[in-house]
This record gives structure tokens, C-alpha cells and sequence, in this order.
């Protein structure tokens, strides 16, 4: 049965149809480039309306571009079926703000445990994916995230399991980086490329994405060393501005060979359909694959049952709650009222001053005033409170996680985002790994990513690029 992949970019959007399996066998590819400004997803809309002009299909599967969806990899105890989802579910939870998520499982050992694919994305951008899908006629079957087929892939590859490689990964102006030591997913980290494809600058920021990488890896004192570097969705002659950097880093560097057994038509490269091919890879019928249409769909049916439930027994329950309320209120207002009347009107007859009772009346007035103010004052302060704030303050606790053998150079903080960026710069060498570590149990920030790091003139910089913790909206962390 022939099965049809649309894979969602920024510049276009990606089709292919073919039978799933171990090896696909892909009949049909076709690339559809995004036009004009504007809405992303009005420009998606109109790419699809371009392609259901062309052919008639009914059933897809997506892959969501990298910029609107979130990945983990999460390595827990072996198990299986419902314990594992529910530790999976689990996981994800404590690790993503996204509504919605899903797993698939990537690698089990019984002695070790096992590894999953989570993925993420927030439920306002699925469900505009499954509008446009509907606006142009088509029915989702499944919605994933590009890791997941990133990680199916690489498992075709001669060699995974013997080598300790970092791969590469490139789509519309990206690259995903993901590091694995004899079929073991280390590290995974996707960096945005502002160069032009094959400049001098385009192949230093591929160098230097690598190399903090590799900084990574000697953090964690492996026995095995990184060996190589393969590519895929880069021309050869665009990525040729990396390859001597990366030789000096003492690391081979070649193009992605992918089995011969995954067929595509006429002289189409396998490497530029990355992204189609993993998401038509599936080793048995029963394998579990990340699919958030489905998984926002049980949520949605799981409150709706929960809601009918609780409207059919709400009723009667209430209908008793409030005569119950009434009788017991109305006894206790009146016990109250009566009790403080009484009260009021002995102490007035006991100092024989009505003028020294208004009084009275008057500043218990103005302290009711005076508490609706501060009140209002904390009211502020933690709607101040929820925005992301830099200050001074923030300054000298990021400094205090490197102490004084590493220094700061703030480069950028967008006040409306909360994104921090900025260089870490040390003599010695640091420790990325831990200083991250660090810099996440402050508690300043929900997401503390690194673009890259360097050594010149006798100093190592690692840069970052950190998300402070910041208001929340309905559709997620911002």
C-alpha cells in the first residue's frame, strides 16, 4: 500500500509517496517552493493547494518543520506497553511546556534499558496544520517530528554501530547536529545558519558547531573518540567551505551514504529526501511511531468524556449543594450580624463617646482601603514579576555559576522574548556540559542551548543562547 509524506519547511514543503518499510521504495517526489510574505501558514496552504491541483490524494502523513516542534531523548528503565507509556507521558511532561507530545521507542536493550523519541509541539500549531490540511482536502494520519526519522535513518547506515560519528543534517537554513557513540544517541543540537550556502562565513559556523560538540564530548571523558563526520542535505560543493576546518580538528568528512535498498525514481539523491524517507521507515506493523494528531486527539476526547460526566451528575449534586449552602449561610450570616451588632453597640455604651465610634468607623474604612491598595500593589508586582527581566541582580548570578575563571559578554536580550544571548570566555578550558548543567539549576531560564564554541588567541568562548523564564500564554512558554 502506498503511503504519502508531506514534509513541512520554511521555504517549502517536501512530498513523497511510496511503500513504508525497512527499506522504503519511494515512486513519487516533488518539491513545491513557498511564495510571497506573509503567514507561514498561509504560504503552506497555497504550496498544498498547488499540489492537490496536480494529484489527487487522500491520505498523509506530516513532518512538522524544525522550528515548531520540540524533541528529547529519554533513556529509561526497559519496559514495555502501557508502563512504558506511562513513564514516557511522564518524562515528557517534566520536560517540555508543549500541550501535546508523543514518543516512538529508538533503541532497547533489556541489560542497559531502553531509548525514546519524545516529541512536542504546541496544540495551536497542530491544529493550523490540520486546518490547511483540511482546507485543501487532505486527511492526516499522522503528524511526527524530523528526529524521529533523523534517528531511523541513521540506523541504516553501514557502520552506525561500529563508529562514533557526528552526523549533520541540513534544511532550509539549519542543521541539525546529532552526535552517537556505536549506535547510542549522546548529544543532539539543531543551530540556525545566517551565512550564505558555501561562504567562507557558511563553512566557520559549521566549523565552530562541530567543535563545540566535540568540547562536549571530552566533558564527559569517553574513551571512544569522534572519528567522523557525515553530511546530507547539503550540496558538495556548498559544504567543501567546512571540510578543511573540520579536518583540523583531526575528524574525517564525507557525504551520507544511504542503502541502496532504499530506492527513489530516475536520478533523484536519497539525501535530499532526508526528511521524506525517515518518515517512511518502519521496521514491523506494530512499531511504535510518534503521531501528535492522534495523541491531541485522546486528550481531547478524555476532557470531553470527563466534562459529559461531570454535567450529568453535576446537576443533582448541585442543585443539593446550594440548598445546603443557603440554610447553613443564612444561619451563620445572621449569628455573625447579630454577634457583631451586639458587640458594637456594648462598646458604645460602655465609653458613652459616639464620636470616639466614628471615628473608629472612619479608620476602619481607611484600613480597608489601605489593604485594598497593597493588595493591588502585589497583584502588580506579580504580573510585573511575569515578564522576563534582566538586571543587574541576574547579571551576578549567571557570573557566579562560572566564578572568576569565566567571563561574560552579553551579546543580545530581547526583553519581549526573554532570549538572552551570550559568550562564556575562559583561559582554561570549559566544561560545557556542566557549566549548562549550572546555568539550568538557577532557575533563570527554561531553555539554555549553546551555538557554538571557540578557541583563539588563547581563549576558549562558548556561546549561548538562553530562554529566561518568562510569561505564559495560552498556547505555551514564550
Amino acid at each position: 500500500m502506498s503511503h504519502t509524506v508531506i514534509v513541512f519547511q520554511e521555504d517549502c514543503i517536501l512530498m513523497a509517496a511510496g511503500r513504508e518499510g525497512k527499506y522504503p521504495a519511494v515512486t513519487e517526489v516533488e518539491r513545491f517552493d513557498l511564495q510571497g510574505q506573509g503567514d507561514s501558514f498561509d504560504r503552506w496552504r497555497q504550496a498544498l493547494e498547488r499540489m492537490t491541483s496536480r494529484q489527487r490524494i487522500e491520505q498523509v502523513r506530516l513532518v512538522l518543520p524544525g522550528n515548531l516542534c520540540v524533541t528529547r531523548i529519554l533513556k529509561l528503565p526497559d519496559s514495555r506497553g502501557k508502563q512504558l507509556a506511562e513513564m514516557a507521558e511522564r518524562e515528557v511532561q517534566e520536560n517540555f511546556r508543549n500541550e501535546i507530545t508523543d514518543y516512538s521507542v529508538i533503541r532497547r536493550e533489556k541489560k542497559i534499558g531502553v531509548d525514546i523519541c519524545a516529541g512536542g509541539a504546541e496544540q495551536g500549531n497542530l491544529e493550523n496544520f490540520l486546518r490547511i490540511c483540511r482546507e485543501t482536502g487532505l486527511h492526516v494520519s499522522g503528524i511526527t517530528v524530523p528526529m524521529e526519522g533523523y534517528l531511523k535513518l541513521m540506523q541504516c547506515l553501514e557502520d552506525f554501530h561500529e563508529r562514533t560519528a557526528i552526523y549533520l543534517f541540513f534544511e532550509a537554513g539549519s542543521m541539525m547536529s546529532i552526535l552517537c557513540q556505536k549506535g547510542q544517541y549522546l548529544y543532539s543540537s539543531r543551530t540556525r545558519l545566517f551565512s550564505e550556502a558555501g561562504t567562507l562565513d557558511f563553512g566557520t559556523e559549521i566549523v565552530r558547531s562541530i567543535s563545540g560538540i566535540i568540547q562536549f564530548y571530552a566533558g564527559r571523558r569517553q574513551e571512544e573518540p569522534i572519528t567522523e563526520v557525515c553530511y546530507a542535505g547539503c550540496p558538495d560543493e556548498d559544504f567543501e567551505a567546512s571540510v578543511e576546518g573540520i579536518r583540523n580538528l583531526n575528524l574525517d568528512v564525507s557525504p551520507m551514504v544511504i542503502d541502496r535498498r532504499i530506492s527513489l525514481p530516475g536520478q533523484e539523491k536519497a539525501t535530499d529526501w532526508i526528511s521524506c524517507i525517515g518518515a517512511l521507515i518502519r521496521s514491523t506493523r506494530k512499531e511504535k511511531q510518534i503521531d501528535l494528531s492522534s495523541a491531541g486527539g485522546k486528550s481531547e476526547e478524555k476532557g470531553e468524556r470527563t466534562w459529559k460526566l461531570v454535567r450529568h451528575l453535576a446537576m443533582p449534586g448541585v442543585i443539593a449543594l446550594i440548598g445546603v449552602v443557603l440554610t447553613v449561610g443564612i444561619g451563620l450570616v445572621n449569628y455573625v450580624v447579630s454577634g457583631k451588632n451586639q458587640s458594637k453597640q456594648e462598646w458604645i455604651e460602655s465609653i458613652k463617646r459616639e464620636g470616639t465610634y466614628q471615628k473608629a468607623q472612619e479608620l476602619e474604612e481607611r484600613l480597608k482601603k489601605l489593604e485594598n491598595g497593597i493588595a493591588s500593589v502585589k497583584l502588580s508586582d506579580q504580573n510585573l514579576s511575569s515578564y522576563p527581566e534582566f538586571s543587574g541582580g541576574v547579571l551576578r548570578k549567571i557570573e557566579g555559576v562560572g566564578g572568576s575563571q569565566i567571563g561574560l559578554q552579553i551579546t543580545d536580550f530581547d526583553a519581549e522574548t526573554g532570549l538572552l544571548l551570550f559568550d562564556a570566555n575562559s583561559l582554561a578550558v570549559i566544561d560545557v556540559s556542566n557549566y549548562i548543567l549550572r546555568l539550568q539549576e538557577t532557575g533563570l531560564f527554561h531553555t539554555v542551548d549553546y551555538t557554538g564554541y571557540i578557541f583563539e588567541d588563547g581563549w576558549y568562548t562558548l556561546s549561548l543562547s538562553c530562554t529566561m523564564e518568562g510569561r505564559v500564554y495560552k498556547g505555551g512558554a514564550q
